[in-house]
């Protein structure tokens, strides 16, 4: 098991995110490292792709964040029913999930091999409730939520900084490229005063 977590880390680390600390330290907390990821990003990794589909997968404890591919309540995006996607197949990963109000730079990187990807920054007042979804576009309705910032659509292995200010409180990260939110790309963020 720890050679396991070993080679966990050294994935983690080679994507510029770590698993020791979820809480920036003062002088990094106005930047934060978000990975877009789903299956093909492990793609060609050895023993890591067949981690990542052995025992904690899904919401199980796990390497990430310490649940398998997603954190408890976010295996079809928060509050939705059953998608046309098999869950845990996509995921956002940031390197800490708390910083402080003012300035906020995201590196953003699309770890896919094949797919595209976005990040939409959402203000939210419960992280664990779900976004107003529209099913027939299976995405989340961008009109009646506060968004505050995105990448637009990342190419794979492509990479953009997102600058906003934030105020403290409660936000969420998602792709909102057609069913990406329902497969598990949403994950909070808390801005403190």
């Amino acid at each position: 098991m720890n050679k396991i977590i070993g080679l966990a880390a050294a994935v983690l680390a080679t994507v510029g995110l770590s698993m020791t600390s979820p809480s920036a330290s003062a002088e990094d907390q106005a930047r934060i490292k978000v990975a877009l990821t789903d299956m093909t990003a492990s793609a060609g990794m050895g023993p890591m792709g067949q981690f990542m589909m052995g025992p904690g997968y899904g919401s199980t404890q796990g390497m990430w964040g310490g649940y398998g591919m997603m954190r408890p309540g976010y295996g079809w995006g928060p509050g939705l029913a059953s998608p046309n996607v098999m869950m845990g197949m996509m995921a956002i990963r940031i390197d800490h999930d708390t910083v402080k109000a003012g300035a906020v730079r995201f590196d953003v990187t699309n770890w896919s091999r094949i797919m595209v990807h976005e990040m939409v920054i959402v203000a939210v007042d419960d992280p664990t409730a779900p976004l107003p979804y529209d099913y027939g576009e299976a995405k989340v309705n961008e009109t009646e939520v506060k968004v505050l910032g995105d990448t637009s659509e990342l190419q794979p292995n492509m990479s953009r900084e997102v600058e906003v200010t934030l105020a403290p409180g409660s936000y969420l990260l998602i792709c909102n490229v057609a069913g990406h939110y329902a497969a598990g790309m949403a994950t909070p963020l808390h801005v403190t005063p």
